[in-house]
């Protein structure tokens, strides 16, 4: 019998009794129902706002991170040219452009042009357009020095415009101004402008100061005195050929431009507010609060003087223990999300460390934002029960005489939205995320149908975040190695495999540059746990090793700066990371190896078939920032195999819950060491596999092995 007889059937049977009990108890539970759904959809959208704003939080760290080290990378290469120019004979007299020129518009460049991208807001809310040229330099002289006491230095830095030209052609999107200002108080901007002001003495601005005393490679933010806009400086000081300090080259960056909305994820309220705060003391009561140094909004259509500090803007909240909570955040590094007043609007705050002196990138979100889709549909859900409870007074009374003709009626009234129901099931199991379902009716099936409407859409978001996490793990994964080095006398392969999107295994080569050829490190290293906090400690030791390893030292020392780095962010967080650094000689036919909390490397010698440990002491990276760390070296000779690996290999375990182990390992080396280092990593991660069955993969699995041919 089909279900629509069954229900006509049902229906007519039960006709008064229910008409009643629906009237008393009816009423209370589609309430409840609508409670329930609008409570759970409010859960859910509050969820997924906390994770997308996380998400752009952490995303938008560490972007800045990844830029922090192409900004540095490029001062280091403008500073060693300054270095160059000041070191060279002096030329022949060049021809030069001074402030004056730009300013009186006398005898300027051929290529000199009004630019829209380098302007000044005047007070009535103008603009001026700077005259700028891409062709020379802009000299100035601080007020009492003369010419003649720098004219050499002039023709010396006039070499640097092809450098500065390439340059700023690699940044333009992101720079202002390159700069360089000599203690003799020559200060030269590329490219050439006019604005700058006559009694500028660059000495006395923040960002030389900053690097001439306290040589630190990044300035507090403050006001460029030719465009008024709110600005910070990468800085390096430079040298003479005596080695005395004489003075400061700069790359310029408005903060604006680390705010653009193009930067921001998509998907986020129009209503969402972005600023960059940074931790300071309020002068009324001497409270640590968040100052407010970039906002978002028209940040660099208002009119500064340049000398002016930046504005005296606090981020506040009327909710003090909310507030103070999300200070105590701050102090300790610490991204998070936390629910309290924004002008007097409930809001859902989000934020997360950048720069290590550009304080914190903070999202605000009013509240009435995330769930306005739970507000209209618990507006539509009551109109629809006063619908149904007006509906319900009046079907009363005429119930028995029509209780025949509704029923039948009502069968169909219900079968055909089940059936309707079933079909979009079907649509959406096959994968079709657009399957909907037209359903107007006002009762509990018009609901479930609009309920179904909606479970499309917030499939496809979680499809669609599965499909960012897939290109999280693309994008970790292009950070490793994308193939094994070929050094001479030795067989090196390394591979990882991650057992989530994205994973806190890492490994790596390096080249320690000119002053240590012959010489190649290798890295291993486990990040504790597992996702995205992961793979971002992991992407921030990679670019520490990396740059400290570019520079002269023991590898003990490298691994202390990187942990000195490291703690001043994670000390006090409980994340951590394991490393292995190694270090071959090829010409010595000796490895030196730091061990920082990781498993001891193999070391097999074929000869003898014997095997032995590299091992040593030293504690994690990140767990305190003094801790001492130290090298050790033996020799190396042809036959022998070094094998460096995580405990994701001997930690893995099958369905009886058994351990892989390290004895298994040594088996696999001892049976495959005739064997190219590329076979022995697929001989290990096949026996690993086969050992695991048919459990998933718990933890991430890292090997390198090195094999020593002559």
């Amino acid at each position: 019998m089909r279900y629509r007889w069954k229900l006509l059937i049902l229906l007519l049977t039960i006709s008064l009794i229910p008409i009643l009990v629906l009237r008393i108890f009816g009423v209370r539970n589609v309430h409840l129902l609508a409670e329930n759904l609008v409570s759970e959809a409010r859960a859910h959208l509050i969820a997924d706002a906390e994770n997308r704003l996380r998400f752009l939080v952490d995303s938008y760290s560490a972007w800045i991170l990844a830029g922090r080290e192409h900004f540095e990378t490029a001062l280091m290469f403008q500073a060693r040219e300054v270095e160059h120019c000041l070191a060279a004979d002096v030329p022949l007299p060049p021809e030069v452009y001074f402030a004056e020129d730009f300013n009186e518009g006398r005898d300027l460049p051929h290529d000199t042009t009004l630019s829209p991208n380098h302007f000044r807001t005047r007070s009535d809310g103008t603009f001026d357009l700077l005259k700028i040229s891409y062709y020379t330099q802009v000299f100035k002289l601080a007020p009492g020095v003369e010419r003649e006491a720098v004219d050499a230095d002039i023709a010396r830095l006039s070499a640097m415009t092809p450098v500065y030209k390439s340059l700023y052609k690699r940044f333009q999107s992101f720079s202002s101004w390159h700069y360089t200002s000599l203690e003799n108080g020559l200060h030269s901007a590329y490219p050439g402008h006019n604005g700058i002001p006559r009694r500028l003495d660059a000495r006395t601005r923040p960002w030389y100061t900053a690097a001439f005393e306290k040589m630190v490679p990044w300035s507090d933010p403050y006001v460029d005195p030719e465009t008024r806009r709110i600005v910070i400086a990468v800085t390096m000081h430079v040298k003479r050929p005596n080695g005395k300090i004489a003075g400061v080259t700069a790359l310029v960056l408005p903060i604006s431009h680390l705010l653009e909305r193009r930067l921001l994820v998509q998907n986020i309220s129009p209503e969402t507010e972005s600023f960059m705060i940074y931790l300071d003391t309020k002068p009324a009561d001497g409270k640590r609060g968040a100052h407010i140094f970039a906002h978002e909004e028209h940040m660099d259509l208002v009119h500064r003087h340049w000398k002016a500090l930046i504005g005296s803007e606090w981020l506040t909240s009327s909710d003090e223990v909310q507030f103070q909570a999300m200070i105590n955040d701050f102090e300790i590094g610490k991204n998070n999300t936390r629910r309290m007043p924004y002008q007097d609007r409930d809001s859902l705050w989000a934020y997360g460390a950048i720069l290590h002196n550009l304080g914190f990138f903070v999202l605000i979100t009013p509240y009435e934002e995330i769930l306005k889709p739970a507000l209209q549909a618990e507006e539509s859900l009551h109109d629809l029960i006063d619908n149904l409870v007006a509906l319900a007074r009046y079907a009363m009374f005429g119930a028995v005489i029509l209780v025949v003709v509704l029923a039948f009626a009502f069968s169909r009234t219900v079968t055909k939205p089940i059936e309707a129901l079933a079909a979009g099931a079907r649509r959406l199991a096959k994968g079709d995320f657009d399957a909907r379902t037209e359903i107007r009716s006002r009762d509990e099936l018009g609901a479930l149908g609009k309920m179904f409407n909606s479970l499309g859409p917030q499939l496809k978001e979680h499809y669609r975040m599965s499909q960012s996490l897939a290109l999280a793990r693309e994008v970790e994964q292009s950070l490793l190695p994308r193939t094994d080095p070929k050094v001479e006398g030795l067989d090196i392969a390394g591979k990882s495999i991650y057992c989530d999107e994205t994973g806190g295994d890492y490994y790596d080569y390096l080249y320690r540059g000119e002053h240590e050829q012959g010489k190649i490190g290798i890295v291993v290293g486990d990040v504790s746990g597992h996702g995205i906090e992961s793979a971002l400690l992991m992407t921030t030791v990679r670019a520490f090793l990396r740059q400290r390893s570019s520079m002269s030292g023991s590898i003990a020392g490298i691994v202390s700066d990187v942990n000195q780095e490291l703690s001043r962010d994670v000390e006090e967080s409980g994340r951590f990371m394991t490393l292995f650094y190694g270090e071959i000689d090829t010409k010595e036919k000796i490895i030196r190896w730091v061990r920082a909390g990781h498993d001891p490397g193999i070391l097999y010698d074929s000869s003898t078939e014997s095997f032995d440990e590299l091992a040593g002491g030293g504690l994690p990276l990140g767990v305190f920032k003094d801790s001492e760390y130290k090298e050790l070296q033996r020799e190396i000779r042809p036959g022998q195999i070094i094998v460096i690996g995580t405990d994701g290999i001997w930690e893995a375990h099958n369905p009886k819950g058994e351990s892989f182990g390290k004895d298994a390992l040594l088996k696999i080396i001892r049976t495959h060491a005739n064997e190219p280092a590329k076979e022995i990593i697929g001989a290990v991660i096949d026996a690993i596999e086969n050992f695991r069955s048919s459990l998933a993969q718990e933890d991430d699995v890292t090997l390198v092995v090195i094999k020593v041919e002559h």
